[in-house]
């Protein structure tokens, strides 16, 4: 995501959020005053520029900014969506080597707990055995 596209999504959330809050008819001199008590030391310009999508605040006014306007700190800086919000590593990408792999893969998918836990408990001591084969590999040379 572009930078730009970053500062008009916290725009959108910061002003949503003064609305939510009943405090979008303030003006920006009354916002820097209510951020200032809760310390964050601003300018006018710099709460129109956060208004208005031109700068973003930094990490550490976040947190004051959210508890002025009663909200999460990481819902105010990324967002959320129905109270989950959305910082998260990426899911990784896991790709077959085989037909085959997949095919386990999506059957593992489909067991029940129980017999989850038995097939991990069978690769479990499979890895065991393998590992010390290798071991002794490794003495014998």
């Amino acid at each position: 995501m572009d930078i730009a596209r970053r500062r008009q999504g916290f725009a959108s959330r910061f002003n949503k959020a003064l609305e939510t809050s009943g405090r979008s008819g303030l003006s920006d001199g009354e916002l820097l005053k209510l951020f200032g008590r809760h310390g964050i030391a601003v300018t006018t310009k710099t709460v129109s520029n956060w208004r208005n999508g031109k700068h973003m605040p930094r990490l550490e006014q976040i947190e004051g900014l959210a508890e002025a306007l009663n909200m999460e700190a990481a819902e105010l800086a990324f967002g959320g969506k129905g109270g989950k919000l959305r910082v998260q590593e990426p899911r990784a990408a896991w790709h077959a080597n085989s037909p085959e792999e997949r095919t386990l893969v999506e059957g593992l998918a489909l067991l029940e707990p129980e017999e989850k836990a038995l097939v991990q408990e069978l690769v479990r001591v499979l890895g065991q055995r393998h590992a010390a084969k290798r071991r002794g590999r490794r003495k014998r040379a």
